[in-house]
């Protein structure tokens, strides 16, 4: 449930109802015919089928949480389970109506109705030693000095539950109520945090007012058997201010971040909702930063409650580390939203809508609750899960034209979160196909840690267990690539949470090493570092020293190069860098040796399919390489290498096809010239393409083969040679579709 407060609109807020905003729903990332960056940072909110179910039965299900962890399928391959839990009860204090859950085996894909069940019922976390541990929300009995919870256990991956009491000693005498905040989380050094909030009583002393809440962080050191409170995060003597629901997370660097609910003295009461603040805490959450108002940049428009009062709010924040270093934050009220901290300190946010549900006629609060939590399902990709008309408050009977409707249920929506760079090799997918091999003694695989060992380097996750492990002494781990790469990044994550030094190596011959390209010393890695390498690679090693108690960890190993594998793009949207974009997309279906790539497909007669390649500066010289996939072909795909003509205007100095018969042709500037006989690019299969062009002439390969030398361009007297691009046959044939990955672009 949300806690105690109904948020009812006070005579103040009375503008705040019939909002026109309620007609326009949230429909993800803004699709234009330009891609996203290629080399910034990406927050990119899926549109489409990124919007799902996770639950509904008609009954009351909201307030969702969410909770997820690394497991193995039948034949091995990884997966993460995630599983939801929602309130069946009503948003009153006094209601126990037991939580449910759903859980899904697909990395939140769908959360089959035959999950359901109702425990624990709660968020949870996965301790270092395999434990689920989960905390109840309520708690079964409080003293003035201390409140007791019930926890919920699991050392079978939740199969099994085992509940027992634990009790939190208060950090001030309790009067009042007291709720616990989202998941249980354990420190690198194994203790075990959880936050929870206080409202004072009618009996509270000052300083301090009635009805005042107050935030605070418990810590165990007994994995969860019990709980005393480490520090205040949150508290205003002055009676002004109320701080419900601190999220709590660990920072890259190591430091606590805090984002708080945030409410404010009307003068009768805690109601008004105000901007939700934040601190953070340099030991371990002992003592807390002043708090701050917390500030997102929404560039695609956020709308206020208040226009005559514009602020950011938000209820129920939620807080997660991705694999890859980003910080997320999740709220909502009005609509729903996430953020991103890219800079390792918890600010800088820049936010997107996820989901809107409020009525034409009614109040802006009202259609969904804003309570929403956060998963991470891969490395650069968030599951956000939402609701859908709580029954006690937030869709009562006068209320009508909702932007979605009156129903009700969880919701959950996918967002890509992308670092810089667009050339990441899928190493997962590559070892699982027998593409790259891994030589290593790091070989560990402990009793009930199914993903430890040789491939836990690559599988996306920074869990501690997701991991290559050797457990008696220093060790080393090398990859045979399945061609050479002009390394330009590399991300590492050495133990997750534990000191520890590791030496990164890139070799042609796997003979020759030379000096380290990375020397990450004395690190403790809650997520991956990435470092800017520029080193050509067959072979890559990775040295790991062993730690304190005689044990070497490699948490997660990243790989990126000049090829361009759409890894690190968003999925089922436009791919980062691309240009003059038309009914192209990064898919995740029929892909060879990637779990991503590029596709087009032609549907419309009124426009191509296509996707360009921009590049500023003219060469003489450029290669272009790709791997191509022809689903259907009942006309053909182009490709071209583009150019500067003498006037300065952008030209398609070289003009391809790959036509229905496999085979491929240039254009001459008025007509098509066959350069191979049919089958060459055959259909249902892929085939790399090479062409390498200068200003006067150009040669054509497949599949390592040279079929065409000394083909002349298509517009004489190009200048230079600037970027490429990937069409469907024209604009009013339909039905060409096609598949790129693996793109290689250069001088």
């Amino acid at each position: 449930m949300s806690g105690w407060m109904t948020l009812s609109p006070s005579p103040a807020q009375a503008a705040t109802s019939n909002d026109t905003t309620c007609k326009t729903p949230v429909n993800g990332s803004p699709t234009t015919d330009v891609g996203p960056s290629a080399t910034g940072y990406v927050l990119n909110v899926g549109s489409g089928g990124e919007l799902g179910t996770v639950f509904t039965d008609g009954a009351q299900a909201a307030f969702p949480k969410v909770s997820a962890r690394d497991e193995v399928n039948t034949d091995g391959t990884p997966r993460r389970t995630v599983t939801t839990t929602f309130s069946r009860g009503l948003d009153v204090g006094s209601d126990r109506t037991p939580p449910a859950q759903v859980t899904s085996t697909n990395g939140g894909q769908t959360f089959p109705a035959s999950t359901l069940t109702q425990t624990p019922g709660v968020p949870t976390t996965q301790l270092r030693d395999g434990t689920l541990l989960g905390i109840d929300f309520i708690p079964t009995s409080t003293t003035t000095s201390s409140a007791t919870f019930q926890v919920y256990r699991s050392t079978d991956g939740g199969t099994t539950w085992v509940t027992s009491p634990t009790i939190i000693q208060l950090g001030i005498p309790l009067d009042g109520g007291i709720r616990t905040h989202g998941a249980p989380f354990q420190l690198g050094d194994g203790t075990v945090l959880i936050s929870y909030y206080i409202q004072f009583g009618g009996s509270h002393q000052a300083p301090g007012r009635y009805q005042q809440i107050s935030s605070f962080v418990a810590a165990s050191t007994d994995g969860g058997g019990s709980f005393t409170t480490r520090g205040t995060i949150a508290y205003d003597s002055t009676g002004a201010n109320s701080y419900p629901e601190a999220a709590v997370a660990a920072l890259p660097s190591g430091k606590l971040l805090s984002v708080v609910r945030h409410h404010v003295w009307n003068g009768t009461n805690f109601n008004e909702l105000d901007t939700p603040r934040w601190t953070t805490s340099a030991d371990g959450g002992v003592t807390w930063a002043a708090l701050q108002n917390l500030a997102v940049s929404f560039p695609n428009g956020y709308d206020n409650y208040d226009d005559a009062k514009p602020e950011l709010l938000g209820v129920f924040p939620q807080l997660q580390l991705m694999p890859n270093g980003v910080m997320v934050l999740s709220a909502g009220r009005p609509d729903n939203w996430v953020a991103i901290s890219t800079n390792g300190q918890g600010t800088g946010w820049v936010g997107q809508l996820t989901y809107r549900n409020c009525p034409t006629t009614g109040y802006r609060f009202h259609g969904s609750t804003g309570n929403t939590a956060l998963a991470s399902v891969e490395s650069n990709r968030v599951l956000q899960v939402g609701d859908n008309c709580d029954i006690t408050w937030s869709c009562p009977a006068g209320d009508s034209g909702y932007t979605v409707d009156n129903g009700r249920r969880i919701w959950r929506r996918f967002a890509d979160v992308l670092t810089p760079d667009v050339g990441k090799i899928d190493l997962a997918t590559k070892y699982r196909l027998g593409q790259i091999q891994v030589s290593t003694d790091m070989t560990a695989t402990p009793d009930g840690r199914p993903r430890t060992g040789p491939a836990g380097a690559f599988d996306g996750s920074t869990d501690y267990w997701s991991s290559a492990a050797r457990t008696d002494g220093a060790g080393t781990y090398t990859i045979t690539l399945d061609r050479e790469y002009q390394l330009t990044r590399l991300g590492l994550s050495l133990r997750n949470g534990t000191l520890a030094s590791g030496r990164v190596y890139a070799s042609a011959d796997g003979v020759n090493w030379g000096n380290p390209i990375v020397d990450a010393a004395n690190r403790t890695h809650l997520a991956l570092e990435y470092f800017t390498v520029t080193a050509k690679a067959r072979y890559l090693k990775v040295e790991v020293d062993a730690g304190a108690d005689g044990a070497a960890f490699l948490n997660e190993l990243e790989l990126y190069s000049t090829v361009n594998s759409f890894e690190n793009d968003p999925v089922n949207n436009r791919p980062r860098g691309f240009n003059q974009l038309s009914q192209t997309w990064v898919t995740r279906s029929g892909v060879d040796g990637s779990s991503r790539a590029l596709r087009l497909n032609d549907t419309a007669t009124d426009a191509m399919a296509k996707a360009a390649w921009p590049v500023s500066t003219t060469s003489a010289t450029r290669t272009l390489e790709f791997r191509a996939n022809p689903v259907t072909l009942p006309n053909a795909f182009l490709f071209d290498v583009q150019g500067k003509a003498a006037d300065g205007t952008t030209v398609d100095a070289y003009h391809f096809a790959a036509r229905a018969d496999g085979s491929l042709a240039r254009y001459t500037g008025s007509a098509w010239v066959a350069l191979t006989g049919a089958g060459a690019v055959p259909a249902g299969r892929w085939s790399t393409i090479k062409v390498q062009a200068s200003t006067t002439s150009a040669t054509v390969s497949v599949g390592g083969t040279v079929v065409a030398t000394s083909v002349p361009p298509t517009k004489a007297g190009t200048t230079g040679l600037l970027g490429y691009s990937f069409a469907s046959s024209g604009t009013a044939p339909v039905g060409d579709q096609v598949v790129f990955d693996d793109i290689l672009f250069s001088s």
